[in-house]
């Protein structure tokens, strides 16, 4: 009887041990191949879905999780560069001028679905 209400603690312990909390999300670095690709998707729905006519870039990662491979939770500062959008590629410059200067932290949940190939961003949470 005593095992059932050990279990449970052991399993969590060697999650933490493991890099893992208790839901399954491991920690990853920033430079990771499937985190930049996250990233990139994340930030393209972001700039396509902002009223604002200028494009925003990553410039900080904070944090990143995963989860069973598939599901990233990003926590990220964004600012405002000097690139209007579909102005084409190049550097794109953050704006410093105080004026026009705008950066937010924000949370990004994006999930690579294998079944249907594609990313999906689950959640867009800036403030």
């Amino acid at each position: 009887m005593m095992w059932k209400l050990a279990f449970p603690f052991l399993a969590a312990l060697l999650a933490v041990g493991f890099g893992l909390d208790t839901e399954g999300f491991t920690e990853l670095k920033a430079n990771d191949p499937g985190v930049q690709t996250a990233l990139k998707f994340a930030m393209d729905e972001y700039n396509k879905a902002s009223p604002d006519v200028y494009l925003y870039v990553v410039v900080k990662v904070i944090r990143v999780q995963r989860k069973v491979g598939y599901k990233y939770i990003l926590t990220v500062k964004i600012a405002r560069t000097e690139c209007i959008k579909d102005s084409g590629d190049g550097p794109c410059p953050v704006f410093t001028d105080p004026v026009w200067q705008m950066e937010y932290q924000c949370r990004f949940v994006v999930y690579n679905s294998v079944w249907f190939r594609r990313w999906m961003l689950l959640e867009n949470k800036c403030s």
